[in-house]
């Protein structure tokens, strides 16, 4: 699910959930994952779904992404649905007894229910970039400090989990690409078994993400700069005036939600 670019998800933009502030949004995200959970019939998914739209047109040029973050899904909706078909009891579909039509109604239910928080959540990552997600985490999680934790050390945990990822989501391309397969089935003895391949492969792919952690380790130890870790966040209140209107509509969508239910 993460894209080639150098943060992850993230890609740079000046549409105006960019410009939001990650707080803001990370709250809103949260909100907006835990209704689409808590939904209990298609009206309120229909919400839901009419505003994610919405989100989508703002950001048109980066619209592709999400969807390309929802196919990936297809195997584990298929799945669900597939699981809810087979073994939900209920009325039966076209008469067959180990065919449910309720079954196939919860099944869609929960699939869509699945599909919603992940493009919320990647709405989140497209539009936020690292060190803003970090700085929101430490700004959370700032009140725990009165009980002696460390929450410094967890922001810059979190940032460095977060920068990784796409260093490995590269890796594992370059070990699965067409070419390094006829790379190495041509340089491996015709009598080595598959396993030995794949335990080969895996322990190279291994190698390879402890050097480049070793390597981003020392870059950081050798730069003043990487130490400071995310950047401070301003106060959130007073609310600047493009957050306070989308406050203004998470609050509408949380009306329009509670009615529809």
């Amino acid at each position: 699910m993460l894209t080639t670019t150098e943060n992850g998800l993230y890609q740079p933009g000046e549409t105006l959930l960019h410009r939001l502030d990650p707080r803001v949004k990370v709250l809103s995200c949260l909100l907006l994952v835990i209704l689409a959970f808590a939904a209990t019939a298609w009206v309120q998914i229909l919400v839901l779904i009419v505003s994610a739209s919405v989100a989508f047109c703002l950001i048109p040029s980066l619209a592709h992404s999400l969807w390309r973050i929802g196919w990936t899904l297809r195997w584990i909706l298929l799945f669900t649905l597939l699981m809810h078909l087979f073994f939900t009891p209920g009325r039966t579909l076209w008469g067959l007894g180990w065919l449910s039509f309720d079954g196939l109604l919860i099944g869609s239910f929960v699939c869509v229910q699945m599909l919603l928080a992940v493009l919320l959540s990647a709405l989140l990552a497209i539009t936020t970039s690292t060190k803003s997600l970090a700085s929101a985490f430490g700004w959370f999680v700032q009140p725990l400090q009165w009980l002696g934790c460390k929450t410094g050390e967890w922001q810059q945990i979190l940032l460095l989990t977060m920068d990784f990822m796409p260093i490995v989501q590269e890796e594992i391309r370059v070990t699965t690409s067409p070419e390094g397969d006829s790379a190495d089935e041509a340089t491996l003895p015709a009598d080595k078994s598959r396993w030995s391949i794949w335990s080969d492969k895996v322990q190279s792919l291994l190698l390879r993400l402890v050097g480049r952690g070793d390597e981003i380790a020392q870059n950081i130890a050798g730069s003043e700069d990487a130490l400071r870790g995310p950047v401070a966040l301003t106060p959130l209140l007073p609310m600047t005036l493009l957050d306070q209107l989308f406050a203004l509509l998470i609050s509408l969508l949380i009306v329009s939600y509670w009615l529809a239910g």
